[in-house]
């Protein structure tokens, strides 16, 4: 039986049941939309949009550089960095800040102020001594001044004339063909929807119901910027209703123009290495080295297509989907009319190249991204803008040491053509210490940063081969020292013969490089040499666990083994830190932490972080001088005698890296200032085939050759180190009736007091010592 609504509404009024749930329905709404407007209320009187001084630069500096006698004009290229910090040259006196004048007699700087270390503009004098630095003079009254820093130059990951990560492009400045390209594949009717276009949102559950999964989303431009903007990215249906009304009242409170601009802005667009590209502009300058006025159709469809997925589409990760992805938007801009068909032919036959520019790539970004990974461990959350980073880099010393490792990697692959053709390019890494405050000078932490962001000095961990050889030395000179056995000396004799140990593994039987054994050595030949059973006999009587500790003491924090196979260098770290550990023998044993970030302050100059230097005595100065001497050995007749074309007349000690198979080749050498370490080898461990001082110490020497002074200084001699002159074939003090003497350092106490009993004689060397006159 049917009955009409009017009976049924006549029914239901008669009904109390019905009633009240009609009422509480009705109430419901009511406070659905009571809230709804609250927050509406509550969205309009906070929701603004970020505009461009919203984002102030993140300021990312090197060191400053100290001004101060004895200073070489020329080495340290100091003219060079007075350019790089916008200073110029007059003739005349220097009168305003950012003069310089040069004369034989004096360097006169008229210094820029330094707001943040509350240093004004003043002038200084350098006085010169045939361009050595004598003094450091305040003008105009002559009186000395110490310490005086240039300021620090603004380094790399910050670019252009506002050196902003994130350079704010305002909308009349962004071309109509980048425009179209985001709303055609975006939101083609965002001029026309009020913050939610009902039809794309029916065309998405649509499409989504008839697939069984969600394929397509139904956001506009102005949802997925407040999206951005205010929320979090979980997909609940609360979080979209709550960013489908923050884009109502977007649209309510501002221009269509204004969104547009805020959204083209702040897209987020993929990652350059560690830092995250944000905005049309920047993707254009990262991705394609251009400002936007430049793109093609095709580059530009590419960046359109990003905001789908900015990792899945990244030209510079996955080129094959970036392409796909450009061409649906090329298709879509024809269907649209916005492409004519001899465009869209041009553009989807047009070869991606991801060619990044040059001011991204050339000022350190490998030094760059280690530094801001650190910047967010230390002030534990994510980088905020405008921060004021201070670094520990030269960026002179930093420009040499990539120019040396590209130009050495070219001679290699020139020279031994087997290195090209692999699969994959030959690498390196390299780094610079100051071995006295653990500053990191210079890092390179690869190749070509464009391709791989791996950072091979600091996160790589290879093999570390020979390189290891002389910790267990200064572990045994060390236990000597003490009193210890093994009681070894530089001079002591050590037998390179057949041996095999026995180890829970098997038996071993250690061999040198060349297969041939020599009888018995001094250790300082052993090393020079490289030998390898002379090492492991050594590490053998000092015991592992003693050669495990001291690198530990030395800053060595990978995996180490505790069986022979250390004193080979069978343990694989980074470039880092086995450079660190050599920078502690030529820091008088002391070992210093390695450091790449000074101090962290946030936009108002309120200091968040500075940094607290970590050093420790991990060694007696004595036994690293012992060490030092021997890799000055290595220096002047070992492995490396190649770095004597250096023609220093300094001292320099270090020591060659080859690890089994030759998949690894190393040096890391240091002077009394700097330690700098060279690594070279295949990201997959392919044989190079080539040894450490085939292929590294080449790139180390021309390093060397541009940064290190004709006038470096000779290694301190610490006290409790006397010389005296042994037979080499012995170790024994020479007589005169020896053939051969060489002159041998010793810590005090630990002398040989037995002359050659091999040559004879010795009478008269006893007379005179006893005396007093050795």
């Amino acid at each position: 039986m049917l009955i009409t609504m009017s009976e049924w509404i006549r029914t239901a009024a008669s009904s109390p049941w019905i009633k009240r749930g009609l009422l509480a329905t009705a109430g419901l709404c009511a406070v659905l939309f009571l809230a709804v407007g609250a927050y509406g209320a509550y969205l309009a009187t906070f929701l603004e949009l970020p505009k461009r001084e919203d984002h102030p630069p993140l300021r990312l500096y090197a060191a400053p550089f100290q001004l101060k006698s004895d200073l070489s004009v020329k080495e340290v290229r100091l003219v060079e960095r007075l350019q790089r910090l916008g200073y110029h040259a007059v003739t005349g006196e220097a009168a305003a800040a950012g003069d310089y004048q040069l004369t034989p007699q004096a360097l006169t700087i008229y210094l820029h102020a330094q707001p943040e270390s509350l240093a004004k503009a003043r002038m200084i004098r350098l006085t010169l001594d045939q361009g050595i630095v004598t003094e450091v003079l305040s003008m105009p009254d002559g009186s000395p001044v110490f310490p005086v820093y240039l300021e620090p130059e603004l380094i790399s990951g910050l670019r252009g004339a506002s050196r902003q990560v994130r350079e704010w492009i305002p909308l009349s400045e962004i071309p109509a063909s980048v425009i179209d390209a985001v709303l055609a594949v975006e939101d083609r009717r965002f001029y026309s929807h009020f913050g939610i276009d009902p039809v794309a949102v029916g065309r998405a559950v649509w499409r989504n119901l008839a697939r069984g999964l969600v394929v397509q989303g139904g956001s506009t431009i102005t949802q997925q910027l407040a999206k951005n903007l205010f929320y979090s990215p979980q997909r609940t249906f609360v979080r979209k209703m709550k960013e489908a009304l923050a884009a109502v009242v977007l649209e309510v409170k501002y221009r269509k123009q204004d969104i547009l601009e805020s959204y083209l802005n702040e897209i987020y667009l993929g990652q350059a290495g560690f830092v995250s590209i944000y905005g049309v502009s920047e993707a254009a300058r990262r991705y394609f080295g251009k400002s936007l006025s430049e793109l093609t159709a095709g580059e530009t469809a590419m960046i359109a297509g990003l905001i789908k997925g900015p990792n899945t589409y990244a030209p510079t990760k996955h080129p094959a989907l970036a392409t796909e992805r450009r061409d649906v938007v090329l298709r879509v801009l024809r269907e649209q009319g916005r492409l004519t068909e001899e465009e869209w032919r041009i553009a989807v036959n047009q070869q991606v190249r991801v060619v990044p520019a040059d001011d991204v790539l050339a000022d350190a970004p490998y030094f760059v991204d280690a530094v801001l990974r650190q910047v967010e461990e230390v002030i534990e959350t994510p980088l905020p803008e405008g921060l004021r980073i201070d670094s520990t880099l030269d960026p002179l010393l930093q420009q040499a040491s990539t120019e040396a490792m590209e130009s050495g990697l070219a001679k290699l692959e020139r020279s031994y053509p087997a290195l090209v053709g692999t699969g994959q390019p030959l690498q390196a890494a390299v780094v610079i210490l100051e071995q006295s405050t653990g500053s990191v000078l210079a890092l390179v932490g690869g190749r070509d940063y464009r391709v791989s962001q791996f950072n091979r000095a600091v996160q790589a961990r290879r093999q570390a081969g020979s390189l290891f050889k002389p910790f267990v030395y200064l572990a045994a000179f060390e236990a000597s020292r003490e009193g210890k056995a093994p009681n070894l000396t530089p001079a002591s004799l050590v037998a390179d013969e057949p041996v095999t140990f026995e180890s829970e593994a098997g038996a071993w039987s250690p061999k040198n490089y060349d297969r041939q054994f020599r009888g018995s050595v001094t250790l300082r030949s052993a090393l020079e040499q490289s030998l390898n059973v002379p090492a492991v006999r050594v590490a053998k009587s000092v015991g592992t666990r003693a050669v495990t500790e001291l690198l530990r003491r030395l800053g060595v924090t990978s995996p180490l083994t505790e069986d022979l196979s250390i004193a080979l260098g069978s343990p694989s770290v980074s470039l880092l830190e086995i450079t660190s550990a050599y920078g502690a023998m030529a820091n008088g044993g002391i070992w210093v932490r390695p450091a790449i970030l000074r101090a962290v302050a946030d936009r108002e100059g309120t200091s968040l972080w500075s940094a607290t230097p970590d050093r420790r005595q991990a060694v007696s100065p004595q036994a690293a001088y012992l060490v030092t001497s021997l890799l000055d050995g290595v220096i002047q007749r070992g492995t490396a005698a190649k770095a004597k074309q250096l023609g220093f007349p300094g001292a320099i000690a270090g020591k060659t890296g080859t690890t089994d198979g030759y998949r690894d080749a190393w040096f890391v050498g240091y002077t009394s200032d700097v330690a700098i370490g060279v690594w070279v080898g295949f990201d997959d461990e392919q044989p190079v085939r080539l040894t450490g001082a085939q292929a590294a110490l080449p790139i180390w020497m021309e390093i060397a050759r541009r940064i290190v002074p004709e006038r470096s200084p000779t290694f301190p001699r610490p006290s409790g180190i006397i010389a005296r002159s042994v037979d080499p074939k012995t170790g024994q003090l020479a007589t005169s009736q020896c053939p051969e003497q060489v002159s041998e350092v010793f810590i005090e106490g630990t002398e040989p007091n037995v002359y050659c009993e091999v040559h004879g004689g010795g009478m008269w060397e006893r007379l005179r010592h006893t005396f007093g006159f050795s």
